[in-house]
């Protein structure tokens, strides 16, 4: 595909994506009211950071190794290696958890099993990321809440939910049925490598996972506290403020994630390009141009929700959720800022510098910390939008100070212009 034919289909399935999740938050909403969003919020949670520990195994540099070997010899090392971690490591976690006297929740054996689900399936989408198709890992990442609201969806309409707890049922079974629809396109991107690296280079088993140690450690170091970024607030306002307080705020700031739409799309663009032409001097016109689009995006993106109309949100999630639309508007200029950030980070993975990703998630990480501590237990809920708000601008600003200082860019080469668009259309760099 040419880029816009690329940009394209990657928008329309992480739209799809995000259009999966926010049916899912209307429909657990619908069926089972506000604190059940919470308890939802917090076993999403759970599986996400037993994901992000995984990482700490491969992660995110499986797209960089990936482009750098394109053998099949590599990635049947590649993807052996991975699964054994993506089974042993929340298994371990589980273990460790029990013997410390503590529990992962109350759903703890398919929380494991999701999360072990959930991380193979993450493995095939940063191997497709690194081949020629990318499209197709954004149609992986597509079929996983899709699943969920489908089979959601379908239980509800046929017999019925008897309990809440069912749900975590139907989650288990999308698990599933995600990764089992992966297999083909990631069968399909084997059968269209080399049969060997064309310098003759073998790969091994030991050496492929000792990289996937070395880079995964620190790639997903900046994922893990990035998730805390993200995530880590729900915790604290749950201690504060109650189950129905998580509710609100997570849903306002799922909403919020969805305007990160375009930019995840963008960025995907860009960390394919840059993983496998890094050297290349068109590249750095081609992620400058994805920069100004990413910026265009997000500014579109906040006009958008900043005119929705509070009936609107009641309408679809109930009379309980009546103050998420005042929550979201106040999360805008991070999400904002940080949309643009992604094109920025996006180019780091790209030439494997995770270091300069952890270190903009650190500062991130030391305002959310001050939120977690300090202003969730004196503000609540306002406290929890000031700290998203401040760590997502702190890291905007060290990603992108970053990348000006490596590519020698000027404040005026981030100032949109029309003929980004043509470019795109025309498949130039």
């Amino acid at each position: 595909m040419r880029p816009a034919a690329d940009g394209a289909a990657i928008l329309g399935f992480k739209t799809g994506a995000a259009a999966s999740q926010f049916l899912l938050l209307v429909m657990t909403a619908r069926l089972f009211g506000v604190t059940f969003r919470g308890e939802i919020a917090l076993f999403g949670a759970t599986i996400n950071l037993l994901v992000l520990v995984v990482g700490f195994a491969g992660g995110a540099s499986i797209v960089y190794l990936a482009a750098n070997d394109p053998s099949r010899r590599h990635l049947r090392h590649l993807l052996a290696a991975s699964y054994a971690f993506c089974v042993a490591i929340p298994v371990l976690v589980a273990i460790g958890a029990r013997a410390l006297g503590r529990s992962l929740g109350a759903e703890t054996p398919l929380v494991v099993f999701v999360s072990v689900l959930q991380a193979m399936l993450l493995v095939n989408t940063y191997v497709l990321t690194a081949g020629r198709a990318v499209w197709q890992a954004s149609l992986l990442e597509f079929l996983r809440p899709f699943a969920i609201v489908a089979l959601g969806a379908a239980v509800a309409l046929t017999r019925g939910y008897r309990s809440s707890a069912e749900f975590y049922l139907v989650w288990g079974a999308a698990a599933v049925l995600s990764l089992a629809a992966s297999l083909p396109f990631l069968l399909a991107h084997y059968r269209a490598l080399a049969p060997e690296r064309e310098d003759g280079t073998r790969a091994t088993f030991a050496g492929v996972a000792r990289r996937l140690v070395g880079l995964g450690s620190l790639a997903q170091a900046s994922n893990v506290v990035q998730f805390l970024n993200y995530r880590s607030l729900f915790f604290a306002l749950e201690r504060h403020a109650g189950l129905a307080a998580v509710g609100l705020f997570s849903t306002a700031v799922s909403l919020a994630e969805v305007l990160w739409i375009p930019a995840n799309s963008i960025a995907a663009l860009t960390l394919n390009r840059v993983s496998r032409a890094a050297s290349e001097p068109a590249t750095r016109t081609f992620v400058l141009r994805m920069a100004r689009l990413a910026l265009v995006a997000m500014l579109v993106a906040a006009a958008v929700a900043a005119v929705v109309p509070v009936e609107g949100l009641t309408g679809l999630l109930g009379r309980d959720f009546g103050g998420v639309r005042a929550l979201l508007l106040q999360l805008l200029p991070g999400v904002v800022a940080l949309g643009l950030s992604l094109v920025a980070s996006s180019y780091n993975a790209g030439h494997a510098l995770y270091w300069r990703n952890l270190q903009a998630a650190l500062a991130g990480l030391a305002l959310t910390a001050a939120g977690y501590f300090v202003l969730i237990p004196r503000m609540g809920a306002g406290g929890a939008v000031l700290a998203m708000n401040l760590a997502y601008l702190a890291i905007t600003l060290w990603l992108l100070a970053g990348f000006v200082t490596r590519e020698r860019v000027s404040l005026l080469e981030f100032v949109p212009r029309l003929s980004d668009l043509n470019a795109l259309r025309e498949g130039r760099p």
